[in-house]
């Protein structure tokens, strides 16, 4: 009796300690995936700022579009007449692919897409990618153009 006794015990501690090592192994997973999910949450929440913004007609020139009329932007908007525009503008002075608005590291961006008649902001001429700020006016043709959150 005394010889079962000692293997009794060792098999008890033997599964005792077997359980611990599976909710450890257990406890560490779940650690590492809570982990990796809060690093792809982070990474994420810089891209994930939500592109908000209009235009607001303040001149339509011979469009016809009325002052005051709110143009929806997308993340990435083109300004011309050509009919697969984000924003159509029918203005003889407006090239089919005039300009090309874009939302990056938080905030607006211009292009003029080599316009006939350039692309102004706040009446000065973009020669190259610019950035916007909520107020400013941009001319596309004779369209003057508010940005407005």
């Amino acid at each position: 009796m005394m010889n079962a006794l000692p293997f009794e015990w060792f098999v008890l501690l033997l599964r005792i300690v077997f359980i611990f090592l599976l909710y450890f192994f257990l406890l560490l997973v779940i650690r590492v995936s809570l982990r990796e999910l809060a690093a792809l949450t982070n990474t994420q929440q810089p891209s994930a700022q939500v592109a908000s913004g209009h235009l607001v007609v303040q001149a339509p020139g011979n469009t016809t579009l009325r002052p005051g009329t709110r143009l929806r932007l997308e993340p990435i908007t083109v300004i011309g007449r050509h009919p697969q525009c984000t924003i159509r503008l029918e203005d003889s002075f407006v090239s089919s692919e005039h300009a090309q608005l874009t939302w990056d590291r938080g905030r607006w961006w211009i292009t003029d897409l080599g316009s006939t008649n350039g692309t102004k902001v706040n009446g000065l001429p973009i020669t190259a990618p610019t950035g916007l700020r909520y107020g400013d006016v941009i001319e596309v043709g004779d369209v003057q153009l508010l940005l407005v959150p």
